[in-house]
């Protein structure tokens, strides 16, 4: 199970698919602004979720420093850590499941 640390406080798994629902890129318990650390680098990350009613576009760099998350295991990464577990340039994968990732989503 990956693990994360939230704003240098202790450290505790990560949500996972069983743990924390279906849904996890939904049922995170995630604070818009909070910070927390990838999964595989341990760089700290900022979270900035998504509604999900909203069509997010990104380029290149529009990620960098901002959490997304794997929508099979909940692991937390940065957005060089899914793509270097990919073999799509376009479509970032968890490095420890294989599962797509995406931006947390709110509301």
């Amino acid at each position: 199970m990956g693990l994360f640390r939230r704003n240098g406080k202790k450290r505790r798994p990560a949500p996972s698919g069983e743990t924390a629902g279906s849904r996890p890129w939904v049922d995170h318990g995630l604070a818009d602004g909070e910070t927390v650390e990838c999964g595989r680098c341990a760089r700290t990350l900022r979270v900035a979720p998504q509604f999900a009613s909203s069509v997010t576009v990104s380029h290149d760099g529009a990620l960098e420093g901002v959490a997304l998350i794997c929508t099979a295991c909940g692991q937390l990464l940065c957005s060089a850590c899914a793509l270097a577990a990919s073999d799509n340039p376009y479509l970032p994968r968890c490095d420890r499941c294989g599962g797509q990732v995406t931006l947390p989503v709110t509301g």
